[in-house]
């Protein structure tokens, strides 16, 4: 069983958010964490989860809870589904709610962290290059901006991430002062976060 963190580009909060979600065909709710939106150019990811006796009541009073432990199954159908536990027993990895933005008519990733190489754009321009995202991504749900989700788009997800490796969310678009991008590791006791500039100056990651 592994902690379950919620990260929303740059903020980071211990437990995930379990929703309701409809089964419109058979009239009932589900306990759940979705991530993306409905509708045009956006899709929803749904995650079921199986709630103990006590979460289970509390959902079905309040139509969500919140989730701090939860161990990595899946449903009868082959697909990924969390089962919530009262506390996690082992450290070597987290599951991670990416609640990632987008900036305006923007878009998103998510990624490793630096390799050390870099690559130029057509303008000459030097970036660096960046690792591939290190998680096992359980669901993937798309956001979007505008009517039919053309002004921009971007991910989000619920990932396994192991232990003492970085990884990244990054936002594209206009982003008015906030940063570009931040880094994340998980030390077995804190899942750390920070910006490039603040990892220069800090040597903490």
């Amino acid at each position: 069983m592994f902690n379950v963190f919620t990260v929303s580009s740059g903020f980071v909060s211990k437990g995930g958010l379990v929703d309701s979600l409809t089964l419109k065909s058979a009239g009932i709710d589900i306990p759940a964490i979705i991530v993306g939106e409905d509708g045009r150019g956006r899709s929803r990811g749904v995650l079921p989860v199986q709630l103990p006796n006590g979460l289970y009541k509390e959902w079905k009073e309040k139509g969500q809870v919140v989730i701090y432990a939860a161990e990595v199954g899946t449903t009868k159908a082959g697909k990924p589904k969390l089962f919530a536990k009262t506390e996690a027993d082992l450290d070597e990895k987290i599951i991670c709610v990416f609640n990632t933005k987008i900036g305006f008519r923007g878009s998103n990733s998510h990624t490793g962290d630096r390799t050390g190489e870099t690559k130029k754009d057509w303008m000459d321009r030097e970036f660096p290059v960046f690792a591939e995202f290190p998680g096992e991504t359980l669901i993937t749900g798309t956001i979007a901006q505008g009517a039919a989700g053309r002004m921009g788009s971007g991910d989000q997800l619920v990932a396994v991430i192991p232990k003492e490796v970085v990884f990244r969310t990054s936002y594209g678009g206009r982003l008015y002062g906030a940063p570009s991008s931040h880094y994340y590791k998980w030390d077995g006791e804190q899942l750390l976060v920070l910006t490039w500039d603040e990892r220069v100056a800090s040597e903490f990651f």
